[in-house]
């Protein structure tokens, strides 16, 4: 770039100074750009240039550029302005040509205090002065920023995966994430709970108020609920915040499980006094998972006094009762007790099988608790021998030895040839009387320890060492109990 020689009068000599340097004397010059006042101004421009050249020899020279201010300037630009006998060859940096005769140097952003340095080779035309004038310029931009931010919602539950018993309690736990940019407002979670899972206050919609989430934070959540029966629960919750923000959850599965308890007796229906009655008991978990702390609790009978039981049952307070630390699915347990009646009479008992978490099943069975007849049959002759003409009376006894009573009690008295009926007393109906046989009876309800004593006479109407034949019958005692009496009679 070349220019002409003008008058050396263009030349601004605000500010001069001169010194030496590797034996040339160069000179300087600088300006303050607005106001000439360094105290008052933005820009220090600072030249310096050999004081003297020839013509046609490259020189070098600097420009100095200055930030006065305790704030960073942008866009700086320095001009070259009105320059004459001057041919620019190169600058550090580069200089750009504006329009058709100016030259300019892009600075860009100049630090609050810092100097930029030009280094400039350039070289003069003709024999007079070499002139280059400068000016300066900066354009700061008032910039304001806005962060633009886009907030998103993430959502988890998680849920109990597996319950057995609708004793416990559901975790339902919730965490809703901000994932992006800016605060996430106002934020609700909401979860509407399937059919037979409320809350433990008995809510069936959870709602929680997470309020601001900033970015990148989290806010968790627990929450317990109980469900009303077994079966498989699942849902999925969903996050809403401002403005518009929504958020979905997985729809994490609870299944309860529940154990179920029946319990059924077998015991003798019947069993006569003296004899122990076993009582059994069987408890079965007919759920699908199992009954934990179960447990069987049967009363001791009235009326009777308990003997022993097996498999650790032992007696609380009037009762029999086993512990047993668990019943599996599908499994059952037995156990049994022993007692002895203490009377006549029927035996009933109640056991109830129970475990935590499970209804409690109950059974009953009863044992007929009955005595056994025992009927003796004796048979006296007051008057022993007797003579031909004579009487004598035969004192009948039946006594009930046994522990149960007896009925329908019949005697039939068959006399010999040489005897002769004469009268008959005791209970029941008149005898009746058929040749030789004499049918005594029948006598109902002999209790255990009672008798029935018939007393006969009869006349001896020949001699002989005689027997009399007594056969007796009951209700218990089908097949005749026989007995004989012998008596002398003589003339």
């Amino acid at each position: 770039m070349q220019k002409a020689a003008e008058p050396a009068e263009k030349v601004d000599r605000t500010a001069e100074t001169e010194y030496t340097q590797g034996g040339l004397t160069f000179d300087g010059t600088e300006l303050a750009f607005p106001t000439g006042d360094k105290r008052t101004s933005t820009i220090l421009l600072r030249q310096s240039a050999p004081s003297e050249m020839r013509v046609g020899q490259e020189y070098e020279y600097t420009i100095d550029v200055i930030n006065l201010t305790k704030g960073d300037l942008q866009n700086v630009v320095v001009n070259s302005e009105n320059f004459s006998n001057i041919t620019y060859i190169s600058s550090t940096p580069p200089f750009t040509k504006v329009g058709q005769d100016d030259l300019a140097w892009l600075i860009g952003d100049l630090p609050a205090g810092a100097t930029k340095t030009i280094k400039v080779k350039a070289k003069a035309n003709a024999l007079g002065t070499a002139t280059n004038c400068l000016s300066v310029s900066y354009a700061n931009v008032l910039c304001i920023a806005t962060n633009v931010v886009q907030p998103a919602l993430q959502l988890t539950k998680t849920a109990t995966p597996e319950l057995c018993g609708t004793c416990d309690e559901v975790k339902l736990t919730y965490e809703v994430k901000n994932t992006g940019t800016g605060v996430a407002e106002k934020t609700v979670i909401k979860d509407t709970l399937p059919a037979g899972l409320t809350t433990v206050d008995g809510k069936s919609v959870v709602e929680l108020n997470a309020g601001d989430v900033a970015a990148g934070a989290s806010k968790p959540f627990t929450v317990m609920a109980k469900a009303a029966k077994s079966g498989t629960f699942s849902s999925a919750a969903t996050a809403t915040a401002y403005p518009g923000l929504t958020a979905q959850s997985a729809s994490p599965t609870t299944v309860v499980k529940q154990p179920n308890l029946t319990v059924t007796c077998d015991a003798s229906s019947k069993v006569f006094v003296g004899r122990d009655i076993t009582y059994k008991f069987t408890v079965k978990n007919t759920g699908d998972c199992p009954a934990s702390n179960a447990s069987i609790k049967a009363p001791i009978p009235a009326n009777t006094t308990f003997v022993s039981a097996d498999n650790g049952g032992r007696v609380e307070g009037g009762n029999v009762v086993w512990s047993m630390a668990s019943v599996a699915a599908g499994q059952t347990a037995t156990v049994s007790m022993k007692v002895k009646p203490n009377g006549i009479g029927n035996a009933p008992i109640t056991a109830t099988a129970m475990a935590t978490c499970v209804q409690p099943a109950t059974t009953n069975c009863a044992t007929a608790v009955e005595g056994i007849p025992a009927i003796l049959l004796e048979v006296v002759d007051t008057i022993d021998p007797v003579e031909v003409g004579g009487e004598t009376t035969f004192v009948a006894t039946v006594t009930n030895q046994g522990s149960a009573d007896d009925d329908d009690i019949r005697i039939v008295l068959t006399l010999p040839a040489e005897m002769e009926f004469v009268s008959c007393d005791g209970p029941g109906p008149k005898a009746t009387v058929n040749g030789k046989t004499v049918n005594l009876g029948p006598v109902s309800d002999l209790f255990p320890q009672q008798k029935a004593v018939w007393t006969i006479r009869v006349k001896a109407t020949g001699s002989g060492d005689v027997r009399s034949q007594w056969s007796m019958t009951s209700k218990q005692f089908t097949k005749p109990i026989l007995e004989t009496e012998s008596t002398t009679l003589f003339k």
